[in-house]
């Protein structure tokens, strides 16, 4: 945990606030299909809804979401890497170039929604974990500037192609043991370097 909160202090710095106009809740993880419509009365009505770090999301809050034309950011490049720690598995499979973000259309289906635009930070020979960092940042400055030329509701979504899927992901499968090899990988490049 620690090489990632030092990754994203590296990338984002320390300290930030969200601009007081936007309007943000944050729910401790698993609880999110549990909450009710009322509870999320003020988010629904918002003009632009935007998923984020979210677990899996069902039932009546999937299908509020995808009427209302959520964006989620995805942080992997789908159809290639879907589930959690993409970016990760990217790195671990030897693909840097899909270490990036993906952000599309909210889909019932865990990231395969229609992809409004593929993110992919420049591997500058930087440390890993703030080479993966880079990917949230690139994605949000990209959301950012989609929103404010008016884009991104009006860019046609292109569906993706499953066939091209590499990895499915679940939490489950990044063990102690995974992150210790991958860890060993980047010290063996480091040494090489």
């Amino acid at each position: 945990f620690s090489r990632v909160q030092q990754a994203e202090d590296h990338v984002f710095g320390t300290g930030i606030t969200l601009d007081p106009r936007v309007k943000a809740q944050s729910i401790v993880a698993g609880q999110l299909n549990q909450l009710t419509q009322q509870q999320l009365v003020a988010e629904l009505e918002s003009d632009l809804v935007v998923v984020f770090g979210s677990s899996y999301i069902k039932g009546w809050l999937a299908d509020a979401l995808i009427a209302k034309n959520a964006v989620n950011l995805h942080m992997g490049i789908s159809p290639q890497y879907r589930g959690s720690a993409c970016n990760f598995w990217a790195l671990f499979d030897n693909n840097p170039h899909l270490v990036g973000a993906t952000i599309h259309r909210l889909a019932k289906s865990l990231d395969t929604g229609s992809v409004i635009q593929h993110v992919r930070p420049e591997f500058t020979g930087q440390n890993l974990f703030h080479f993966s960092m880079q990917a949230v940042a690139a994605c949000h400055n990209a959301l950012e500037t989609l929103i404010l030329n008016n884009q991104l509701q009006t860019v046609i979504p292109e569906p993706q192609d499953q066939k091209l899927e590499i990895r499915y992901s679940k939490n489950a499968d990044f063990t102690d043991e995974i992150a210790a090899s991958f860890l060993n990988q980047v010290a063996d490049l480091t040494k090489s370097n």
